[in-house]
């Protein structure tokens, strides 16, 4: 049902949260907060392991005093919410104490979330709640406060590097994996290394101005913008690879033979900083709108690769 190793990374990282917890008179509702793939589910169920004491049935997800709300659809409905009120208010079954756990929790629409925070406001006193999220503005502003918050760290890269070494031809790959993944488990099956490998050849095109690179520029925006639900995915690693790649120019961090094929010593940084800035923005600012995405990431890059603007070196 989870992993044992990151549940042990963040139990350790939250000792003290763990200590309070673990108290027989304690319940109450806990929303733990981190970006996307971090292990919060991981730790929540770490959790429950030692307030139901009982390793094994959580582990198997049988344990009759532990609830478990994950959908797979887009919104948490308020159907979701009522079966959790029926499971709630029956008196724990084999422990002290029943545990809820929500897993992205701001996937609950406002009336499942209403629906949620009338159970919040008189809780059983044996109930633990765990509302797990990535975006805590997404929940109501009185969600939230009827929760005590936990911010979780991003996992370290000798954690998330185990299940990616076989996946690469070399470490350089793996380690622009790591830095793509930043300290979660967010789309790790994302960054193939024919992705990877795609993904550095078209932003060598973009940096070098190669002009007469641009059909395979388009073809790796076809490719890239398949499937449309990685679109956004897809224009942020291309951000963090420009960012890597700058940081490599300037030598803030190990040499990168697969970054270093790339660099030329008279680019400009500050062009490609207003590169980056512009993709950002129209990342930002289309998300939820019906304009596509694909266009105008490609505008804003044969704008920046036709420029006839003078060019700044550093």
């Amino acid at each position: 049902m989870f992993n044992k190793e990151i549940a042990s990374f963040h139990l350790k990282e939250h000792q003290s949260f763990i200590d309070y917890v673990s108290k027989d008179e304690v319940s109450g509702s806990y929303l733990l907060i981190g970006q996307s793939s971090i292990g919060k589910k991981d730790f929540a169920c770490g959790i429950s392991e030692i307030i139901l004491k009982n390793n094994e049935k959580i582990y198997k997800n049988i344990h009759p005093d532990l609830y478990v709300l994950d959908v797979e659809k887009d919104q948490i409905l308020v159907d979701d919410i009522n079966q959790v009120e029926s499971w709630v208010f029956n008196k724990p079954f084999e422990a002290s104490k029943k545990i809820i756990i929500i897993q992205s929790a701001d996937k609950m629409n406002f009336i499942a979330q209403n629906k949620l925070l009338k159970i919040l406001e008189e809780p059983p006193d044996y109930l633990f709640f765990f509302l797990l999220t990535a975006n805590s503005s997404l929940l109501l502003p009185t969600v939230e406060s009827r929760c005590i918050k936990l911010n979780l760290n991003r996992l370290p890269d000798d954690i998330i590097s185990k299940s990616l070494e076989s996946r690469y031809k070399d470490k350089d790959q793996l380690d622009i994996a790591l830095f793509l993944l930043n300290g979660s488990y967010d789309e790790e099956n994302f960054y193939t290394d024919e992705k990877i490998s795609d993904l550095i050849d078209f932003i060598r095109i973009i940096y070098m101005k190669e002009v007469f690179s641009i059909d395979k520029l388009t073809n790796y925006l076809d490719k890239f913008f398949k499937n449309k639900a990685n679109h956004h995915k897809t224009i942020d690693a291309i951000v963090r690879l420009f960012s890597l790649l700058l940081r490599q120019k300037h030598k803030t961090l190990n040499d990168s033979a697969l970054l270093n094929s790339i660099i030329d010593n008279k680019a400009s940084s500050y062009n490609i900083g207003d590169l980056v800035t512009n993709i950002e923005d129209v990342n930002i600012n289309l998300k939820g709108t019906t304009v596509n995405l694909r266009i105008s990431l490609e505008e804003i890059i044969l704008d920046f690769m036709l420029s006839t603007k003078e060019i700044r070196t550093v």
